[in-house]
């Protein structure tokens, strides 16, 4: 058997405070850390961007390249890194909708970031690339600070549950990393470590070695199908450059120049993401941040398989008096791949298809973000062992097969994360591996337990219940979705006590509806007639409140070659997937806007000169009584289905 590759994680920059201490690097928000405002994250900049790009350009055939560690995600289902047939025919290495997916992407990223100095194929990845390629192009006096420079890198993770600062803007947005917003970027020169020169932003889109078309290697059209089983081709073997928001009209049988190159409109991607100005300040129209937080509420999440998986036990395996137990990571990390993809009618983008994903750079650093709050969502909920994670039985989960794990085979924290290994001679990753991120090298800005200020006199020891406490404070102060002073404020302006309600929808679906082709589940508060002759993007109409993106891989890649297994096998199983979208907000906004607008009171926190007033097609709501609610979503509360092509 030939030697495998050894994923450890970045080892330097690992440090020890005191005698009782380990500290280790921290993966940064990426737009803390870019542009550098410190001599040390300038370098780092240059760095990882000129390692990226080396690695962006490593033929597609190198295990190592690129092109063949991004598709590990998807297409081409082949092997990596295993010499043996596969186990389940026709399968790729899909952990979505599975009990395995915040596991199973953990050492995904590890791959990414570093590999064991001892691997057959050292040299060929992205802290290993900077070590080994780009420090000696420098001249000898500038090596050492770059190598000080990159002993502390870490892959760096897109929040996007936080509004950002941006030019222009007199309030912070949801938006993309300003690292991946424009085609070109500068760096400092290799010459000379000093003056800044500007290359292709390899943050801006992935372009294949030598303008080959991705076809060639294994990469498929993908034929989707709309609600009335129209086919239709999404030419991805033909994309030289990934896409955002991509302008594609799969009736026209054209494929353009720009499809090919690559197309990138991250404007979209920002439109998506950010809230209609009626709803005011304080209230987001897409409760992203709102979402993320109750993921950390006990109250919604009591253990680590309602957490981590989109995955549906049958009805009666869930506690009919615990509705809020709907929510989940993998929903949530669904719909940012929707909003960066793009998928509304006449757009596309490969974040947005799971089989091409992982070619957008950008894929890398969300992915960290939801290794984030799996590591977040481990450190809150660190003292209840027996559900937070899924040694015992009853939190166990079939799976339906992969590439190494035949079907019916029960998930445990010992199922090997197959492709990864962790040495030379086959030795697969588990769940139980992996479950110390620190172990690998790395941390996050809110788990660092070996600060001082977590110690408690008189034997200075760790004092775990103040480094939880602290947590869930920086939680609160990130996500939480009002500010501390509007959440007093603004029931009371409302006339309500004591307001402890919260509204949300739940969402059983299918997420094989239409062979496998992903749609969006879009729900709207308003008039129904409103939305007939609209023309706009569904997720910027003032009656949405938010949505579910199934992120599924279509059961045939054409019509004639099989695509995903596991997908084919849960489509004719009639697995159920569950979301959840919350709309206290929404519905604060439309009682709220009713109620500052007939009193005339433009001086409170949320005044009618910010509101301007209700949309055409929104009705009050006049209290958040529960039957009052009732009576109105019964009314107002409508949903469409839509998939690339259409509704």
């Amino acid at each position: 058997m030939a030697p495998t590759y050894a994923i450890t994680g970045i080892q330097t920059g690992v440090y020890q405070p005191d005698i009782y201490d380990t500290a280790v690097p921290l993966r940064l928000e990426v737009d803390s850390w870019y542009p550098g405002q410190t001599a040390e994250h300038l370098i780092q900049n240059s760095l990882f961007l000129h390692a990226l790009r080396c690695l962006q350009q490593r033929d597609p055939d190198h295990k190592l390249s690129f092109f063949q560690i991004a598709g590990i995600h998807g297409l081409p289902y082949q092997p990596w890194d295993e010499d043996k047939d596969a186990v389940t025919p026709n399968e790729g290495y899909c952990t979505h909708d599975s009990l395995l997916f915040p596991c199973w992407h953990r050492p995904f990223m590890l791959l990414y970031e570093a590999s064991l100095p001892l691997s057959p194929l050292f040299t060929q990845v992205l802290h290993e690339i900077m070590v080994k390629q780009v420090i000696p192009q420098l001249p000898k006096a500038e090596q050492q600070k770059w190598t000080t420079a990159s002993d502390t890198w870490r892959l760096p993770y897109w929040d996007w549950a936080q509004k950002k600062s941006r030019a222009g803007k007199n309030d912070p947005i949801y938006d993309v990393p300003l690292i991946a917003q424009e085609p070109r970027i500068g760096v400092l020169d290799l010459n000379d470590g000093v003056t800044e020169v500007y290359i292709d932003n390899p943050m801006y889109k992935f372009t294949m070695p030598n303008n080959e078309k991705p076809g060639g290697f294994g990469i498929s059209d993908i034929q989707d199908t709309d609600p009335n089983d129209k086919i239709m081709t999404i030419p991805f073997s033909k994309s030289v450059g990934t896409s955002r928001w991509a302008t594609y009209e799969p009736e026209s049988g054209n494929v353009s120049t720009a499809w090919v190159e690559g197309t990138v409109r991250n404007e979209k991607i920002s439109n998506a993401l950010n809230s209609h100005p009626w709803y005011g300040k304080g209230v987001d129209q897409v409760p992203l941040a709102e979402m993320v937080y109750r993921l950390y509420l006990h109250d919604y999440i009591t253990s680590f398989t309602q957490f981590a998986t989109t995955k549906f036990k049958t009805s009666t395996e869930y506690d009919p008096d615990a509705p809020a137990a709907y929510l989940n990571l993998e929903y949530v990390h669904n719909n940012i791949h929707n909003w960066t993809g793009g998928t509304d009618v006449g757009y596309i983008g490969h974040m947005a298809e799971p089989v091409v994903a992982g070619y957008d750079p950008i894929f890398w650093m969300h992915h960290a973000n939801v290794d984030r709050q799996f590591a977040l969502w481990q450190t809150i909920n660190s003292k209840e062992s027996d559900k937070n994670w899924f040694q015992d039985p009853s939190e166990q989960l079939q799976d339906d097969g992969t590439w190494s794990i035949k079907p019916g085979d029960t998930d445990t924290p010992s199922t090997p994360l197959t492709p990864f290994h962790k040495d030379t001679v086959g030795t697969y990753f588990t769940s139980d591996d992996i479950r110390d991120w620190t172990k690998w090298g790395y941390s996050y800005p809110e788990l660092q337990p070996w600060l001082s200020k977590y110690k408690s006199l008189p034997h200075d020891q760790f004092n775990v219940d103040l480094y939880i406490a602290d947590v869930k404070n920086q939680l609160k102060a990130l996500y939480s979705p009002f500010e501390e002073e509007q959440e007093s404020k603004v029931p009371r302006s409302l006339g309500i006590e004591h307001w402890t309600k919260d509204i949300i929808i739940n969402v059983t679906y299918d997420r094989f509806a239409f062979n496998g082709t992903p749609y969006t589940i879009y729900f709207f508060i308003g008039s129904p007639s409103s939305l007939e002759n609209y023309k706009g993007a569904w997720q910027q109409h003032p009656q949405h409140v938010g949505f579910v993106y199934t992120f599924s891989n279509p059961i045939y890649r054409n019509r004639a070659a099989p695509g995903c297994g596991n997908c084919r096998r849960k489509a004719l199983e009639g697995t159920r997937s569950r979301a959840q979208v919350p709309i206290t907000g929404a519905l604060l906004a439309r009682m709220h806007a009713h109620s500052t607008l007939e009193e005339n009171s433009a001086g409170t926190e949320w005044g009618a000169a910010v509101l301007g007033g209700l949309p055409h097609g929104i009705q009050r709501l006049p209290s958040l009584e529960i039957d009052t609610v009732g009576v109105y979503l019964e009314k107002h509360l409508h949903w469409r289905v839509r998939t690339v092509c259409t509704t």
